[in-house]
Parts: C-alpha cells; structure tokens; sequence
C-alpha cells in the first residue's frame, strides 16, 4: 500500500510547543493507503436537505453522482488563491478534489466528506470559499469517519469575506471514534465582513482544529465557535490564532465542551492585536463540563497587544453537573438519567442554537441525545 502522506512527521510533533498536549506519534507507525469504498445507502444517509446543494468527498475524491452542484460551486477550481500559506500550521497540506464556492448562496451548501476503507486510509479534504463583496455564503461540513481503523483525514477549508460580504460555516465530525482528524480553517477578512464559524466535535479519537484568522480590513465581526462531547480516549485540541490588523474589528471565541471517562480537551486561544489596531474589541470564553474524574480540560488563553486602546479579555471554567440543579429535576419527576442528560444538553444547546442551517442543528441535536443515557426522554420534550 502506497502512503499519500509522509507519516514520519508526526513522531516528534508533540515536541514542540503548539503540540505539547497531542501526542499523534503513533500516526508514524501506521502504514496508509488511500483507496477504499463506501457503500451509497451511507452517503444518503447524511444526506439530510435532499433541495440544498450537496458536495461529496470519499477519501478526498469528488463523488459526481451522488452530488448537487448549483451556481458558484465547482471542482478544482485553478484560480483560487491559497491563503493557508499565512499561517504556521504544521499540519500536512496535500492534494485532493477540491471545492470553491462563490457567489450568494440561497441555500446552504452541504459538504460531506466521507473517510472510510478496510484498512487505514490517509486522506486531504480542500474547501475554498470566497464571497465577493456584499455576498452571502452559507456552509455545513460533515466530515465523518465509516469504518474503526485508524484513518487520518486533514481536511483544509479556507474562507476569504470582502468588503460587506457575509459567510457563515458550521465544520461537523463525526463518526467513528479511532480516527485521527487534523483540521485546518484560513479566514481573511476585508471591510466591514462578517464571519461566522462553528466547529463541533463528537467523533476521532484524536482531534486537532486549528484556527487562523486575519481581520485585514476595519469594522470586521468574527465568531468563531466550538462545541465537543467527548468519551472513552477521545482527545480534542482547538488551537486558535486571531490577528487584529486593522481598527475598530470584534472577535469573539467561544468554546465548550462536556468530557466523559478519561476524555480529554485542550483549548489554546491567542488573540494577536496590531500596533495600529485600535478600538479592538475581543473576548476568548472556554467552559467545560467534567463528568468523570479522570476527564480532563485544559486551557490557554494567550493575548499579545500592541495597541492601547483596546478591550480584550478570556475566561475559563471548568465544572461538575449541579447536584442542587440535578436534585430539582428529580423532585419534578424527571427520571436521574434523563435529568443529568438534560443539564448536559441545555449547557451545550446555547451552541446549537447559533448555527444558521435548521436541519443541519436538529441532526447534530439528535445525535447528541442519542449517545447520552436518558436522551430518548429529552428527545420526547423537544423534538
């Protein structure tokens, strides 16, 4: 089996600082190949806006039939212009089909990105998305993992937003829990654009979503936000960089999670703001829920100013369920199970609640309840 990405990288990642809480060494030790086929009943089983647009990706090549193409989407587009080359991310950059998407967008565009085979595959995903001035882009990734082997997708999604434009992403994994994901999102922004970014995690055994935007124009609004259930030796590591090179932009980070068993999270959040940056208004939020002793968060909001009139600030906390809270569901005859199920869902649910595309929120909802003890109950009550 012939391997598409050079895996002796990865032995001594964990080395170096940005790394220092992933160790992924034992991706050096894993031969890839990168063939591998995927039955059509599962592609239409994520297939959830049958009248949306719909991309599909099996281990990084375009699949026509089973797509949806509409105005501004096409493949392997040659006069996108990367912007991945501005960051510091280590992360592997490789070829596959790739997506551009321009123009206004009525409706959501589905991207899903299908990992799978009978052994373990190594594979690259590459989104490009560029709105025009005063164009809005809507965009929901599914990126999912078929079969429990130790696949490694490193899916790329870059996004550039001009003058007014409006882009909204939601980037969800999902799937198997033996798969490596190492993520990359590039943002540029130009004046007055406004972006909006959720990245959710429920599935991969180890997890890295790397984050790098650059707010190039004044009067920019950014959020970019993350949600993660995590379980048995699971690992998820956000790692964000925020550049502020132009005044009066905002930024906002917000990341939660819930971690179960011997899970483990790592949020590392730099806010970067330019000499020349004023009135820069940015907060970095990271909240944690710990269901288990051995579960484990940790996080680094780093802040590096260079101006002097600027509001910028982060927080983070780290808890247990409310036994006060859990102990009045009971008295209400909620049953204990559906009860802690429900604190859990209504502490992740403010996350939910933000992405754009409905149907998309009620699959990653449904989901959600379905692998939590009482979620039947809940379900009953809300969907």
């Amino acid at each position: 089996m012939n391997s598409i990405v050079d895996n002796t990288i990865f032995a001594d990642l964990h080395k170096k600082e940005d790394w220092l809480y992933t160790n992924v060494s034992g991706l050096s030790n894993i031969s890839f190949c990168e063939n591998g086929d995927v039955d059509p009943s599962i592609i239409s089983k994520y297939d959830i806006a049958v009248n949306n647009p719909l991309v599909v990706f099996v281990n990084g090549i375009y699949e026509e039939e089973y797509s949806r193409l509409s105005d501004g989407l096409s493949i392997n587009d040659p006069n996108f212009e990367t912007i991945s080359n501005r960051s510091d991310s280590e992360i592997p950059v490789g070829k596959s089909n790739s997506l551009s998407i321009t123009g206004t967008q009525k409706d959501t565009v589905h991207i899903l990105q299908i990992v799978s085979g009978d052994a373990p595959v190594a594979c690259f995903g590459n989104v490009n998305i560029c709105a025009q001035k005063d164009e809005s882009i809507s965009v929901a990734e599914t990126h999912v993992a078929i079969t429990d082997f130790d696949h490694l997708f490193m899916p790329k999604t870059e996004v550039v937003a001009k003058e007014n434009s409006n882009v909204t992403l939601v980037r969800a994994i999902r799937g198997s829990k033996e798969a490596y994901h190492l993520g990359s999102l590039h943002v540029v922004q130009h004046e007055s654009s406004k972006v909006q970014t959720n990245t959710i995690t429920l599935g991969g055994k180890r997890v890295r979503n790397e984050v790098f935007a650059y707010l190039d124009g004044e009067n920019c609004v950014s959020n970019f936000d993350g949600m993660y259930m995590l379980g048995k030796n699971q690992l998820v590591d956000n790692h964000l960089r925020v550049e502020h090179n132009k005044p009066n932009c905002d930024s906002r980070e917000f990341y939660k999670g819930v971690l179960d068993e011997n899970a483990k999270s790592v949020f590392t959040g730099r806010i970067y703001v330019k000499e020349d940056a004023q009135q820069t208004d940015a907060k970095q939020t990271n909240q944690n829920i710990l269901l288990s002793n051995d579960a484990d968060a940790t996080s680094r909001p780093q802040l590096e100013i260079y101006a002097d009139d600027v509001a910028c600030t982060h927080g983070a906390t780290t808890g247990e369920i409310d036994d006060e809270a859990l102990l009045y569901l009971q008295t209400r005859g909620i049953p204990a199970e559906a009860a802690r199920t429900l604190l859990i869902y209504a502490f992740l649910n403010e996350s939910l609640d933000e992405l754009a595309d409905e149907t998309f929120r009620e699959v990653l909802v449904e989901e959600l309840l379905s692998n939590l003890p009482g979620g039947e109950f809940i379900k009953a009550l809300y969907l």
